[in-house]
């Protein structure tokens, strides 16, 4: 059976998300040490993991927008290639690519912007993304996560633009920035630093994936290939399992792609 004309770039995203997750991994298992050092010493592991583990979380948000930087430009690529209508008449009229390209910076906008340019389909419509938040982020005052939400269209933006801005943040030590917060990915206390708790490095890399999903997708509809979509051994070696299941996008896997998991 034929796959879908866009499957390489959603196969590549393994490769492209895989420094963030190994940050995340190595985090997480940090942070599985320092409970067990503390249970051991006091009795309790509770208590903030202190700023290296900030620091390395950020790291992962830092990680997870190139990966969305490369898969956005493999995937329009891919999809060029197929839709000769995607391409201009002059080579150096838009440039997906390289040092001039449209998502050096890619903030939702730019990624709109880059889909609408060449194939009239803005992804915004499709956008849903599931994500873990902390009471705090949705009126309470607890910091620790303890459920579920879903973003959508305008928001699911907003977690994509507060994505980029971490970057910028930590790519130019922009100090100044405003609002760099949105439930799921920043916090952003009152004297304005940004923290990026555990959760939201566990976000940014599910997130990843519910893009892919959904924006490749999308886009297919939008051209008209109707040729599935296939699972493959190294998205289950990636975790992507864990990282899909209960989410719209996971839902969409496993009731249209071939050899896909229950998610």
């Amino acid at each position: 059976m034929a796959l879908n004309p866009l499957q390489p770039p959603v196969d590549a995203m393994t490769g492209y998300l895989r420094d963030a997750q190994m940050i995340h991994q190595a985090t997480q298992e940090r942070l599985t040490q320092l409970t067990a050092a503390r249970q051991a010493q006091a009795g309790r592991g509770n208590g903030q993991p202190g700023v290296v583990h900030s620091a390395l979380n950020r790291g992962v948000v830092v990680a997870a927008v190139g990966a969305l930087e490369a898969f956005s430009e493999d995937l329009a690529i891919t999809a060029q290639k197929h839709h000769p209508q995607a391409m201009p008449p002059m080579n150096n009229w838009y440039n997906i690519a390289g040092s001039n390209g449209m998502v050096q910076t890619p903030s939702p906008y730019n990624l709109r912007k880059l889909f609408w340019t060449f194939f009239r389909y803005d992804p915004h419509d499709d956008w849903e993304w599931q994500v873990q938040v902390a009471p705090i982020e949705t009126g309470g005052t607890g910091t620790w996560r303890t459920g579920t939400t879903q973003l959508s269209k305008a928001q699911a933006s907003q977690f994509l633009d507060t994505m980029v801005k971490v970057r910028h943040g930590f790519a130019h030590q922009d100090k100044d920035q405003k609002l760099v917060k949105c439930p799921g990915i920043a916090s952003q206390t009152s004297s304005g630093k940004i923290v990026i708790h555990s959760h939201h490095a566990t976000n940014a890399v599910s997130v990843l994936l519910q893009f892919t999903v959904l924006t490749t997708a999308g886009l297919a509809s939008n051209l008209g290939f109707t040729d599935k979509f296939r699972w493959i051994k190294p998205m289950t070696n990636a975790g992507w399992e864990e990282l899909l299941v209960g989410t719209p996008a996971g839902t969409l896997v496993s009731q249209t792609w071939q050899r896909a998991p229950a998610l």
